[in-house]
């Protein structure tokens, strides 16, 4: 078998220098006609234009008095024979084949005919009949320059060349042999080694350099901005809930997903800078820097070209990424300081409300220790029953009664003091804890509410608020089936509370899970609204029942006629779907006022009562004006 590649790569090195010799030798036959051809065509179109020149002038001279008729007429006959010697004769044939050339010889050639009489009749003292003649010239002196400098000079002169076609061709052939013989002999040489380099260094998914390589071009680009005293900025990005995309979805579609954002962090980063997948759904990128300010710039651009809906054959899906900044020399001076402190940053990017793009602080490192002790001490207060809820009710506003109330986790641990409900929400989604905690809040808001319920409170609602990992999960409508039955809660009264980009995650998977638990019959409200990116037509579509308008709105209702308008348009647009409104974070009698007037049904806020334990809400229920009306 050596024998026999050994054979096959002499021949084709055989045939490799044999069509280089002979293409070499085509090639300079080419260069020495195509070095003729120049030379002809550019002296005969520059002679075109002398003789112009040269006849304007004499009839510059002649109205200036300085020459005679004689001087004018022969600078014509000159003119007109060589007009007629570039339109006859093989040796002017490449110039009349040259874009509009011929055109305009034979329009000259007739428009000098027409001048014949006029040039032979011209004397000294006629000076209007030799402006006319010089402002008609005008006409093809400008046409001649145009072509002489225009086509005969710079690269389009090769295009423009087009006698020499028949040499170029063969010439070709004889450079497709050269080519496909030494194509031939490196493709045997270096495929198998250029494959499984690739392959080594390379995603198989998305084509992106690997891990592997990753810390290769870290080390090069540290290395270059070392010597050059530059910046450089390291981004992690992380989608969420990735994994409920693939077990809802299927696989297929979370490795299109992830090839869609690969292609759009190659795009969006450009020649700045280089993208890695380091496996999974996390990506790292390399941003050379000119200007510090340009690292949350790109943080900025990145996020925005991931969060563009990506087209599926049942919906759209609409991506949700974080990412986490670190500097050179700011952050780090290696690599993997660079590494751990964007996944810091990334970290709390994933589980911040204000923002999806965060830059590492001084800091982070702690916050971080901190978050994983507390994930250990709720793993422990889920199950010891360590947690608490309170009660903020919601007021129907033209009465001042009860509807409903809004279940609060609460936790005031005995190791960390009390944690903020954020916190808390954000260290169960970052350590797998999101799906037990929101079913320990939906159960003890369900028990709860039972026994409001058997307290003669039967029209009373409880809202309860669901995290955007259980409802990714698809199993959603199974959990809340599973309460209801264990506390033997009616589904009616049960009201769960969505925010915008939950539902935006995938829009046909959202309304099929909407779908399955309005079939439950509870009551879906959407919380927040105005802050997210729901449409018109992404609201049409999903079944709610009611919006509830963001504090941000509703604080700033009495001061800014702009949100008092944008509060009138949310509630008239409820109205039109029946849709019934909740205003949130009424603070101010002025905003109760004109929440009324404004026509919105429900509220809540600090104005009329802050959450509370489960106690002093009962103490409060039994203070309602309707109570004994309602428990019928």
């Amino acid at each position: 078998m050596n024998t026999f590649k050994l054979i096959g790569l002499t021949i084709i090195t055989l045939l490799f220098g044999a069509s280089s010799l002979y293409s070499y030798h085509r090639d300079l036959e080419v260069v020495r006609y195509v070095s003729a051809t120049i030379k002809a065509i550019g002296w005969a179109s520059s002679e075109l234009e002398m003789e112009l020149l040269k006849f304007d002038q004499s009839l510059t001279a002649l109205a200036a008095r300085t020459s005679d008729e004689a001087n004018v007429q022969l600078r014509f006959e000159l003119l007109w024979s060589r007009i007629d010697t570039l339109l006859a004769g093989e040796e002017n044939r490449p110039v009349r084949e040259q874009p509009g050339v011929l055109p305009m010889l034979k329009n000259f050639s007739s428009q000098l005919e027409l001048w014949e009489e006029r040039v032979y009749a011209l004397r000294v003292d006629d000076r209007d009949e030799i402006m006319a003649l010089r402002q008609e010239l005008a006409h093809y002196r400008k046409l001649a320059r145009e072509i002489n400098v225009e086509n005969f000079s710079g690269d389009k002169v090769w295009q423009q060349l087009d006698i020499i076609q028949d040499i170029r061709l063969r010439s070709s052939l004889y450079l497709g042999g050269l080519l496909l013989s030494g194509s031939l002999m490196l493709l045997l040489l270096l495929r198998e080694n250029h494959r499984n380099r690739h392959m080594a260094y390379h995603d198989t998914l998305t084509g992106l350099p690997n891990r592997m390589f990753f810390y290769q071009l870290i080390d090069k680009a540290l290395n270059r901005t070392q010597r050059e005293r530059g910046a450089l900025a390291l981004h992690m990005v992380d989608l969420n809930s990735f994994k409920a995309i693939n077990d809802s979805l299927g696989h297929e579609v979370g490795d299109n997903l992830l090839r869609e954002i690969a292609n759009r962090l190659s795009h969006t980063i450009g020649k700045q800078g280089r993208v890695a997948r380091l496996g999974g759904d996390e990506f790292v990128i390399i941003q050379q820097l000119e200007n510090i300010d340009d690292a949350e710039l790109m943080a900025a651009q990145l996020f925005d070209a991931l969060s563009r809906d990506v087209k599926l054959p049942d919906g759209c899906l609409s991506p949700q990424a974080c990412i986490g900044t670190s500097l050179y020399p700011e952050h780090g001076l290696t690599a993997a300081e660079l590494l751990s402190h964007a996944d810091t940053a990334m970290y709390y990017a994933k589980h911040s409300r204000k923002t999806m793009v965060q830059m590492f602080e001084p800091g982070m490192d702690e916050r971080r220790l901190r978050r994983q002790k507390l994930a250990v001490s709720l793993q422990a207060a889920i199950e010891q029953d360590q947690l608490e809820l309170h009660y903020q009710p919601i007021f129907r506003l033209n009465s001042g009664d009860i509807e409903s109330v809004e279940a609060l986790l609460r936790w005031n641990s005995a190791e960390h003091g009390f944690i903020s409900p954020l916190e808390v929400i954000a260290v169960a989604e970052q350590h797998g804890l999101a799906h037990r905690l929101n079913e320990w809040v939906l159960s003890q808001a369900c028990r709860q509410m039972h026994r409001w319920h058997q307290a003669g409170c039967g029209w009373l609602k409880v809202n309860v608020n669901i995290s955007p990992n259980i409802f990714m999960e698809g199993e959603l409508a199974l959990t809340v089936s599973a309460v209801l039955r264990d506390t033997g809660l009616d589904a009616s009264t049960l009201v769960l509370e969505i925010t915008e980009d939950t539902s935006m995650w995938d829009t046909a998977g959202s309304l099929d899970t909407l779908q399955e638990l309005r079939e439950l019959g509870i009551e879906i409200a959407l919380d927040d609204f105005g802050t997210g990116y729901s449409s018109f037509s992404h609201l049409r579509q999903l079944p709610i029942n009611k919006l509830k308008i963001d504090k941000s709105f509703v604080a700033d209702l009495s001061t800014d006629p702009r949100a008092e308008s944008l509060v009138k348009t949310i509630i008239s647009l409820a109205d039109n779907l029946n849709m019934t409104v909740t205003a949130e974070g009424i603070e101010l009698v002025e905003q109760h006022v004109l929440l009324q007037q404004l026509g919105c049904g429900l509220g809540q806020g600090y104005l009329m009562a802050r959450p509370m334990p489960a106690e002093a809400m009962s103490e409060l229920l039994l203070q309602d004006k309707r109570y004994g009306s309602r428990s019928a």
